[in-house]
């Protein structure tokens, strides 16, 4: 039997452990998907306060240092299991990262987040050597905080792993200060404009595409809008130089936390065969909200950072018109201070119409999905977007922008299925209030026409958004960059 592809997955958040957003979703659910393809699999990333909470880990008994001269720092490495026959290792620091929160305290980004994440690259490095299956075929970094990992490796030379850096999201540049790249410890070659260098400063994110041996994103649209100056980032002639080894890979669910016949966070279980069970989530929901269900109002959903980049500004414009259509409205999430304040506003004004929660709350989360009808995704632009996958799963219709993985994901409801279509959602493509009070007032004409609304939401429970599908896009790219590898070896 042919010996197993090592692959590690180095990830400055994953799911459980620790935890922001959708990056954690993907780290944590891409690799046991992987491993039963037959890869074997790990998983490292830093050793925050809230994963040394959790427990479980085992101290390995090494300490590694990461960097050299002034910068060498040494650290523990921890490991814990994470799924099935994925382990997770840990990168214990405790100045760095035994912190309250992952990027931020209060809102304010910590200011040594380039310190930090540029310690951690050098740990995945220090690393290879003590991790138990071995050293791997093939590291996958993910996102600006782990992109100084592909220049590490470039750097080690034709032994190291080869590399496969991800863009979950390329509105975040890692940018440092041209002064940093003695912290980064590169050769001086590595700080030019077809390296590190963006616009006087550097950016860890360049690092990951310029010197990675593969490049993927989480959707086939978002590959294509990065290589535009509306998506780009000022990086889009880059990455059409880079474009040669660039894919698009749409995310996946965990389908075994998305589950509505078997999630715990549910006052009732259901499925496509059996619906009654979200009728009691919306009506639990309804009561706990404070919002009014008679006549059964169409309950629309957002469950999102708040911020510019998912489209807050347009619900805010375009509420009133929405609560003129007799709907509801909910809404869960934090971010940017100037929208919490203008949706708490806009909440005090319509208290039977609006209910907001300013929270992250991963239980409230899954009830809300559950209870809604539809659920809004308006986004400016979204690389992939798990939301809408969520939604599929519990059987609430998603409301999107036409971008990035949005596009990809939801076939826009044209008035009725074609046969052998199932259209699954309601698009519009201006970033305007007015397309999505459109796309609102389309919905919710839908929800009027009870049988086929019923149908489109039962088809879509039905959808496979499951990792299996992309968890074989992503084996085809690494058992590639494994075999250049073991050509490289003879």
């Amino acid at each position: 039997m042919p010996e197993k592809i090592k692959v590690l997955f180095a990830s400055s958040e994953v799911a459980p452990l620790a935890q922001t957003g959708g990056l954690a979703e993907v780290a944590g659910s891409l690799p046991p998907a992987l491993s039963e393809l037959g890869f074997q699999c790990a998983v490292i990333t830093p050793a925050y306060a809230q994963t040394l909470k959790k427990g479980g880990w085992e101290d390995l008994g090494v300490s590694p240092a990461a960097g050299k001269g002034a910068y060498e720092t040494p650290f523990r490495l921890l490991k814990t299991p994470l799924s099935g026959d994925v382990p997770a290792y840990l990168v214990r620091h405790d100045p760095y990262f035994n912190r309250e929160g992952l990027y931020e305290l209060n809102k304010t980004d910590y200011p040594d987040n380039p310190s930090r994440f540029a310690f951690f690259s050098k740990a995945v490095l220090a690393s290879l050597p003590h991790l138990e299956g071995g050293i791997p075929d093939v590291v996958v970094a993910n996102d600006w905080q782990t992109g100084l990992v592909m220049a590490y490796l470039k750097e080690a030379g034709p032994q190291a792993p080869k590399g496969l850096f991800v863009i979950h999201n390329l509105g975040f540049l890692g940018v440092a200060p041209a002064a940093f790249k003695a912290e980064v410890e590169l050769p001086e070659s590595y700080f030019a404009v077809s390296g590190l260098e963006y616009y006087g400063s550097l950016s860890f994110l360049k690092a990951g595409i310029v010197y990675s041996d593969a490049l993927a994103t989480v959707s086939p649209t978002y590959a294509k809008e990065i290589q535009t100056p509306e998506f780009g980032n000022g990086l889009d002639g880059l990455i059409r130089e880079h474009a040669y080894k660039l894919h698009g890979i749409l995310n996946g669910v965990d389908v075994v936390t998305w589950n509505p016949e078997t999630d715990p966070h549910l006052p009732a279980a259901y499925s496509p065969e059996d619906m009654s069970g979200k009728r009691i989530c919306k009506e639990k929901f309804l009561d706990y909200a404070g919002l009014p269900g008679g006549g059964d109002p169409p309950l629309f959903a957002m469950v999102s950072r708040l911020t510019t980049q998912k489209g807050v500004s347009l619900l805010i414009e375009a509420a009133e018109d929405v609560f003129n259509l007799g709907a509801k409205l909910a809404i869960l999430g934090t971010g940017d201070p100037w929208f919490q304040d203008q949706l708490q506003a806009l909440a005090g004004k319509h208290p039977k119409d609006m209910w907001l929660k300013l929270d992250y709350n991963v239980p409230l989360a899954h009830q809300i999905i559950a209870a809604s009808d539809f659920m809004l995704v308006p986004s400016m632009y979204e690389p992939c977007g798990l939301t809408q996958l969520f939604a599929f799963r519990y059987g609430s219709i998603p409301v999107v922008r036409a971008t990035g993985g949005l596009n990809d994901t939801v076939r826009d409801f044209a008035g009725k299925n074609p046969e052998g279509r199932w259209d699954s959602g309601f698009k519009f493509a201006a970033f305007n209030h007015n397309a999505l009070f459109r796309a609102v007032r389309r919905a919710a004409e839908l929800y009027r026409r009870r049988e086929d609304f019923l149908r489109m939401r039962r088809n879509n429970m039905l959808e496979d958004f499951s990792w299996k599908t992309s968890a074989f896009s992503y084996s085809s790219l690494v058992q590639s960059l494994a075999a250049e590898k073991a050509a490289e070896r003879t």
